[in-house]
């Protein structure tokens, strides 16, 4: 049976090799669904500035002229030194000393215990991480713990894999461990961040280390002294012991058992260290085939070699790999009952069981930790010890690349400190150069990110419509840096479930490019993959055409859709102008003000489950923030009956540019079900777009026509007034006009011959009845053609405006307005005819003037600022505002106002605010207390005032 993690890797190569084409998700075709911190420090030689180097970078990585070479430095009780520097170190490399061009230390999260306490379980985070990136430091390690059970006795290895559980707790969450025994058949687990999976493979190890049984007994260096160097002395010792009292044939039978067992003691002691070693050497290649640093923690009683060569293809392996071993050496009673009496060699042979196993953590950057019952300090020391190293920047000879062992010898000059450090190393003289192919499959075997080319991955997760009962994972990510030029790459994933199993591969050189072309993102990257529900690791891995090469490792939890009561689908957001197209999902989409567009699907076992379920789309600074702007959803008939869609779009002018997270809060029988979040940037507005932008408040709405504003005494008595005052031959007629009955009054101006005031007063008895178009008929006759009668040219634009002619209104109160002086609403009832047709430059036509004359007017004033805001002429705004308020301070929609018109200016100019204008908005600020308050505040912190 082939290791899995052989398996594994065979599965990958298969993957690239075939690179399968597969079904690339379209745009709009599939709509979505922490850590211990590492520090690193610089120690430098000189004053030239190092940049501090990836702990995922291979340990003896070149660069032009350094090598790169990874120490360890502890203090007398295995505490990590963290204060060295580059001048401390002395490097010899085949004798001769080089220099350390710098020295920079990796240091992860550890804190000391008693070896028992368990690290508290991680907090839960109430919102998913919306992408996973290996732009940033990796913070976890691979760790794998292999039991040489050839070299255990059964059952001896239970206390010192309690420990080792133990010691799981102990790690930083984003550690991926790997378990493995061999020879084979063993346990193997590959790395993994699923503590439990370890524990139960644990159990599984019991041992089979058997002795030799012979009928003399003899220990294992006198085995080795008589059969393999041939030692009278030790074989007359032997004979004294074993062949006491024998004469003649039966002492020369003796002494042929004696060499005969001594014989298959050794061949036996020989098959079972090949046999280890060959194991630890598959798996130690196996290692080096994943990128990156590793760690491994040998379980073993003993390893018996000749000399420290026998160890040259493990330590090279080793080597190769970076792998420092490090080995805990399991104690092994005198008297034990399972393996017979105790050899009368018994100490020495356990001093060469335990040579070898010190030679082989001394070669491999380790250290080695005696173990008597459990084994808690020694991993308490352990994972002091690999919490921290130094990657040394060594000068590079040409000599070196020659493909040949070379030796290398670190020291320190400060007292108390010991170094663990490799005392060989090879470079390739070729240079490493790989295969695009090659370099995939490199970073995908690695369970943690590689940072060769930068990538961002994201997930979202679907039910699939045409597979039964299934999943959908869709990927997006970002590749390369912002402003990273088109251009082909080599793309591949992998999909491995909670087993370790890849259920799901696929490779492919494609052409990225950025979406919309814009010149300030990454390269995008979409496919997906269909899956059986389930807890899954998704690693995607990119090759650039320079060999460059990175990959990203995210867990995916694609949950059970089908046949659930009810459940639901990931949020997609993307820019609003490329939803004609199909919502693309993306890693954290670029939008313009002209908004975000949002998707999410749901799913229920009955339609009827739907009426209770409400959709909501908010748009906030940050997953737990306050909304600062929120719209109702209505949900759609989805794919298949029992599926629902709600999409929406939400306009993003009111926003300052920035990062912000749009939320789909989902509510059911009133409560809130669900929160679903995705990131978006908010591209800051071109200089040059002007034209009207929208006001998110009260303060912007455009007044509704009210049909009795004009029939106000006050107001019609002053058009009667205005008659009477040019025709005195009205008295009757105007004085049942004032008695308000107009029917009555129109008869009188009839009799009195005035057509024109007959008309008038007929159109307003009409008008007061609600006879609107009657009333227009009557107000049309009498207005005249050039509207210049204006009792009636205003009453016939109020009955177009209440039949909403709102354009045709206009155009009355437009013309019958001339120079004269008139009532202050018919500026306002223009205004408002005006902006409801969205005519908003006409508006500020209209208000200008009639502000100029009456500055202290505030619907007039109130209207003007409205059309200036709207037409982004805020510094025209602003005053007017300000003036406003002096009159109004609670008014909640004109202090938003104002404020945003302060932002808007603030934004496009750029100055500084003086000490007054921050005055005036902090007052603002604190004053308002309304719907939009978060929105208030994040302009008053963009124009650095906090309230």
């Amino acid at each position: 049976m082939k290791p899995a993690l052989f398996a594994f890797a065979c599965v990958l190569t298969a993957a690239v090799a075939t690179a399968q084409q597969g079904s690339t998700a379209q745009p709009g075709s599939t709509p979505q669904q922490g850590t211990a911190a590492r520090q690193t420090s610089t120690a430098q030689q000189g004053n030239t500035a190092q940049q501090a180097q990836d702990p995922q970078q291979p340990t003896f990585r070149t660069g032009v002229d350094v090598i790169t070479v990874d120490v360890g430095a502890v203090d007398g009780r295995g505490q990590p030194v963290n204060d060295l520097h580059g001048p401390e170190f002395t490097v010899k490399i085949d004798g001769q000393v080089r220099r350390v061009v710098s020295a920079d230390l990796v240091k992860y999260d550890y804190t000391p215990d008693a070896g028992i306490t368990r690290r508290p379980a991680p907090k839960l985070q109430e919102f998913e991480t919306p992408f996973t990136t290996n732009i940033t430091q990796p913070d976890g390690r691979m760790i794998m713990i292999a039991v040489d059970q050839m070299n255990i006795r059964p059952g001896a290895a239970r206390p010192i894999l309690d420990s080792a559980k133990r010691f799981l707790d102990r790690l930083n969450p984003a550690d991926r461990v790997a378990f493995v025994s061999y020879p084979e058949p063993g346990v193997v687990v590959d790395f993994t961040g699923d503590r439990q999976r370890l524990r139960l493979a644990m159990e599984k190890v019991i041992g089979t280390q058997s002795r030799f049984v012979g009928r003399r007994n003899i220990g294992l260096v006198e085995a080795i002294d008589i059969a393999q160097k041939g030692d009278d002395r030790r074989m007359q010792e032997v004979t004294n012991r074993e062949c006491r009292g024998l004469l003649d044939m039966a002492l020369e039978q003796c002494m042929r058992d004696i060499v005969d067992e001594s014989n298959s003691i050794l061949w036996t002691t020989r098959r079972d260290t090949e046999a280890s070693l060959r194991g630890l050497r598959e798996w130690l290649q196996h290692l080096g085939e994943t990128e990156g640093q590793k760690t491994l923690i040998l379980l073993s009683e003993g390893l018996v070699t000749d000399s420290p060569s026998d160890l040259e293809d493990v330590v090279r392996a080793a080597m190769r790999g970076r792998i420092s071993v490090n080995v805990l050496l399991m104690d092994v009673p005198r008297s034990d009952a399972t393996q017979g009496p105790l050899p009368p060699t018994f100490t020495e042979d356990r001093e060469l069981e335990i040579r070898g196993l010190n030679d082989l953590a001394s070669l491999s950057r380790g250290s080695i930790f005696q173990v008597v019952g459990t084994a808690d300090r020694a991993f308490e020391r352990l994972a002091s010890e690999i919490s921290a190293y130094y990657l040394l920047s060594v000068e590079q000879a040409p000599a070196d690349r020659d493909g040949r062992n070379h030796r290398i010898d670190v020291s320190v000059s400060r007292r108390g400190v010991t170094l663990r450090s490799r005392q060989a190393f090879v470079l390739d003289p070729t240079g490493g150069r790989k295969t695009p192919d090659e370099s995939l499959v490199e970073s995908l075997r690695s369970p943690l990110g590689v940072a060769g080319v930068p990538l961002r991955l994201t997930t979202f997760i679907y039910q699939d419509p045409k597979a039964l009962g299934k999943v959908r994972i869709v990927m997006a990510a970002d590749v390369g840096q912002a402003g990273t030029p088109s251009g082909q790459y080599t793309m591949g994933f992998i999909v491995v479930d909670d087993q370790g199993k890849v259920v799901a591969s696929r490779s492919q050189k494609s052409k990225l490019e950025p979406l919309e072309a814009r010149t300030n993102t990454s390269l995008s990257y979409l496919d997906a993959v269909t899956v059986e529900p389930g807890v899954y690791e998704v690693r995607l891995a990119a090759v650039d055409a320079d060999g460059r090469h990175g990959s990203v490792v995210r867990d995916v939890n694609a949950w059970k859709m089908a046949g659930e009561e009810f459940t639901f689908a990931d949020l997609v957001v993307n820019h609003a102008a490329t939803a004609s197209t199909g919502l693309r999902p993306d890693v954290e989409p670029h939008v313009d003000a002209d908004g975000v567009a949002a998707y999410m699907e749901l799913y229920a076992a009955s339609e009827e489950t739907f009426k209770d379920v409400k959709v909501e789309f908010e748009i906030a600074e940050d997953d737990a923030a306050p909304a600062l702007l929120t719209m109702p959803v209505e949900l759609k008939p989805g794919a298949q009956p029992t599926w629902r869609n709600a999409q929406g779009f939400i306009g993003a002018e009111p926003l300052p540019s920035g990062r912000y997270v749009t939320r789909a809060k989902i509510m059911r029988g009133g409560k809130v079900a669900a929160v679903l979040v995705r990131p978006f940037i908010l591209e800051p507005a071109p200089a040059s777009k002007g034209g009207p932008i929208v006001i998110p408040a009260a303060f912007a709405r455009v007044a509704t026509f009210d049909r009795s504003a004009v029939l106000q005494p006050a107001l019609v008595n002053g058009m009667l007034d205005s008659i009477a005052a040019t025709s005195p031959s009205l008295k009757s007629a105007m004085t049942e006009a004032r008695a308000g009955r107009y029917g009555p009054a129109a008869l009188e101006a009839l009799s009195a011959g005035d057509q024109q005031t007959a008309a008038f007063l007929k159109g307003l008895d009409l008008y007061t009845k609600g006879q609107l178009p009657q009333a227009a008929i009557q107000l049309n006759i009498a207005a005249g053609p050039r509207r210049e009668f204006y009792p009636a040219a205003f009453f016939l634009g109020a009955s177009f405006a209440g039949l909403s002619r709102d354009q045709d209104a206009a155009g009355v109160w437009q013309m019958a307005l001339g120079a004269e002086q008139r009532p202050p609403i018919a500026y306002t009832l223009l205004a408002d005819a005006r902006m409801r047709g969205g005519q908003i430059d006409a508006v500020i036509t209209v208000l200008k003037p009639a502000y100029a004359q009456r500055p202290a007017d505030d619907e007039v004033g109130k209207r003007l600022a409205i059309a200036y805001l709207v037409t982004a002429a805020f510094s025209e705004a602003l005053p007017i505002l300000d003036s406003y308020l002096t009159r109004h301070p609670a008014d909640g929609d004109a202090l938003f106002a104002a404020v945003l018109a302060q932002y808007q200016i603030a934004t496009a100019t750029g100055a500084e605010l003086s000490t007054a204008d921050r005055a005036k908005l902090l007052k603002y600020g604190r004053a308002y207390k309304g719907p939009q308050e978060p929105l208030m505040a994040k302009y008053l912190s963009s124009m650095g005032v906090n309230r």
